[in-house]
């Protein structure tokens, strides 16, 4: 991927109606988007049109990105909904389908070679309860959200957010030190 700068920059562009920033824009961050969706919804052709939606929403609404938010985390955020959305339209017959074993794209938690900052974030995950770890790998690596969390934890919906926020801004205090 790119500096947060540079995207932020291009979405400020793409907010002007610049059409080559927005070209630009998906060229550098469709990859980790379509990623995303794709672990969502574990079907290409459901990911590919979660994706332009997702897209169509960045567009009309990177006027609403402010200076001070992470421009990444914000598309993933946007990409993230349109996946949810699109998965709760499906026919109730439709059910997930796993990944079949040859489709599987490399699993960075299960690979030997891990970069720096997956080794820095393992070891902040690794300071948190137990309880709180399984929770935010839940979340953020399999895509449960809250409601499903409160049932498998058996708490409330607003003890599993102030839980989660908790737990993120740890998991963000110990990623922003450098060891």
């Amino acid at each position: 991927m790119t500096s947060h700068r540079k995207v932020h920059a291009l979405v400020d562009r793409v907010a002007a109606g610049d059409l080559h920033a927005f070209e630009e824009l998906y060229r550098l961050t469709s990859p980790k988007l379509y990623g995303l969706v794709l672990r969502l919804l574990r079907r290409p052709e459901l990911a590919g049109e979660a994706l332009r939606q997702a897209y169509r929403r960045i567009r009309a609404e990177a006027h609403t990105l402010r200076p001070q938010e992470d421009p990444v985390c914000w598309m993933a955020a946007v990409a993230r909904s349109s996946a949810l959305d699109m998965a709760w339209k499906r026919p109730v017959g439709d059910a997930f389908e796993p990944f079949d074993a040859a489709q599987r794209g490399e699993d960075p938690l299960a690979s030997e070679r891990r970069s720096p900052a997956l080794i820095r974030l393992l070891a902040c995950l690794g300071k948190l309860p137990e309880e709180r770890r399984r929770m935010v790998l839940l979340a953020f690596y399999d895509g449960w959200n809250r409601e499903a969390l409160s049932i498998y934890f058996d708490a409330p919906v607003a003890a599993i957010r102030a839980w989660m926020a908790r737990s993120v801004s740890q998991l963000g205090e110990c990623m922003g030190r450098r060891s």
